[in-house]
């Protein structure tokens, strides 16, 4: 079981490692809806790398033997700056400093509801630090 690697580098990626999700999730057995809300999810995370993650990846893993019926997981690596609060930053219209400025929706180029997102449609969201970068794991379970 070895997930496949997508380099995130700019914004097509984001959409073809989305679209690639999708089909694989639904290869896998998730339904309609669920394999859309994991294609949004791969979208919001491979987003965030490329707004402020400098550089990193989304790693796809198909576990069809993790308990009970199998896994998909989704791991967005950066070299970016950590999150500072993610509790905050997956408050819809929030940052990892607090609520975000209307005026500068625009510039940010989101609305601050992505980290809320992967929140709701994961089965299970996790965040780890390392030296140099983080990783968000988002899992969804068959």
């Amino acid at each position: 079981m070895n997930g496949r690697v997508f380099p995130i580098r700019g914004r097509s990626d984001v959409v073809s490692v989305s679209s690639h999700a999708r089909r694989e999730a639904r290869e896998f057995g998730l339904g309609s809806r669920r394999s859309e809300e994991l294609g949004i999810v791969v979208a919001e995370l491979a987003s965030n790398i490329v707004k402020h993650g400098i550089r990193g990846e989304i790693i796809l893993t198909l576990d069809p033997d993790a308990p009970p019926h199998g896994e998909i997981t989704v791991e967005a690596r950066d070299v970016g700056p950590p999150i500072r609060d993610l509790q905050l930053a997956m408050t819809d219209h929030h940052d990892d400093q607090g609520p975000i400025d209307p005026a500068l929706l625009l510039r940010r180029g989101g609305l601050g509801t992505g980290l809320g997102a992967v929140a709701r449609f994961a089965d299970r969201v996790e965040y780890h630090e390392a030296e140099v970068g983080k990783t968000v794991t988002a899992r969804f379970f068959r």
